[in-house]
């Protein structure tokens, strides 16, 4: 096992997350934790869907991107909540923190550093790196 499969396999689910949450679009009344409209359906389906390509791919270029555009979308979704409505994007203060944790959380993906991979040393290549005890004595 690769030591950053970890690491991508937390955006795949980060993007899975995302992609889940657009089913509160069908949600209504108490049950309406996050307030997702069609706009908002997009962003989550199109921004989840590049992280698990990300995910997927093992890019971090990738990760950051759907990081950026979580916290873009999540920057407009504020100053539409601040002019005193969700705008066209529908959404509330859970669509915001939502948007935002997302965002943040593949941002620090994308920024744990990775070991670069090594060569591998054939076994021959192995043993001649001992050294033999000396029989000097």
């Amino acid at each position: 096992m690769k030591p950053h499969d970890a690491l991508d396999r937390a955006a795949l689910v980060l993007g899975v997350v995302s992609i889940a949450s657009a089913l509160f679009v069908f949600t209504s009344g108490e049950l309406e934790v996050v307030r997702v409209q069609v706009a908002g359906v997009v962003v989550a389906l199109v921004l989840g869907l590049l992280a698990i390509a990300a995910g997927w791919l093992e890019s971090r270029t990738l990760i950051f991107a759907a990081g950026v555009g979580f916290l873009v979308a999540a920057g407009v979704q504020l100053g539409l909540l601040a002019r005193g409505s969700g705008g066209f994007l529908g959404g509330n203060a859970s669509t915001f923190s939502l948007w935002l944790g997302l965002g943040f959380g593949l941002i620090a993906i994308g920024m744990v550093p990775r070991p670069e991979p090594e060569e591998e040393i054939a076994p021959e290549d192995q043993n001649a790196s001992v050294i033999a005890p000396s029989t000097d004595g």
